[in-house]
């Protein structure tokens, strides 16, 4: 088995953190839970099956808790799925907004080290990244009509170290989280990325964020 050293862990850059919060409201809020383009960044992973020997994997990420609310808020989602499903999901799907609505309010609710995504077990990118944890996710938002915040230019690079999950506390929150827009997902990993550092990378700049 392969093993690979972990750098340590540290906080994103409190921006980001806060953009991301408010990304996921406006999201509840104005978009009835479609995804913004700002939560939906490019993973880059070593991968010598061709070309120069990286590839790149569109994902949807999602936050976690805050550590100390990690189990509370797992026992909270898989209740009102637990609660809504007799209904059908379309009742599992409105009350998850409903209840998500106020739940994207606090950047410090949230965990400021990590970040993850639901993806099949299949996929190349899950191979790869059992090969080789260390990747970068780049967030890039460029909308030239936009006046808002959310959608200002943007294009970041995150270093991150990742871990393929098919269980435990964290698995358990995802996949709860999840399964209030698109049911279960038996078939799936979560990805866990752990935060390492972020550059400002637009027009070719290469800037450290702290």
């Amino acid at each position: 088995m392969l093993r690979h050293s972990r750098p340590r862990t540290r906080p994103f850059p409190r921006s980001f953190l806060e953009w991301q919060v408010e990304l996921r409201r406006h999201t509840m809020v104005e978009r009835q839970g479609a995804p913004h383009v700002g939560v939906a960044p490019l993973v880059t992973v070593r991968d010598r099956s061709g070309g120069p020997g990286f590839r790149s994997h569109s994902i949807i990420c999602g936050l976690l808790p805050h550590p100390d609310q990690l189990d509370e808020r797992t026992k909270e989602f898989r209740s009102l799925y637990e609660e809504s499903i007799r209904e059908g999901a379309r009742q599992v799907y409105d009350r998850g907004i409903a209840h998500l609505r106020d739940y994207y309010r606090d950047p410090d609710d949230f965990d400021p080290n990590s970040i993850t995504t639901l993806v099949p077990k299949t996929l190349p990118l899950v191979d790869a990244l059992r090969r080789t944890p260390h990747c970068a996710l780049v967030f890039y938002v460029f909308d030239l009509e936009s006046k808002t915040s959310l959608d200002q230019f943007r294009c970041l690079q995150l270093d991150t170290h990742a871990e393929v999950l098919s269980g435990g506390p964290v698995y358990d929150n995802v996949w709860w989280h999840n399964a209030l827009f698109h049911g279960t997902a038996d078939e799936h990993v979560v990805v866990h990325f752990r935060h390492e550092r972020s550059f400002d990378v637009r027009f070719g700049m290469l800037e450290a964020l702290s």
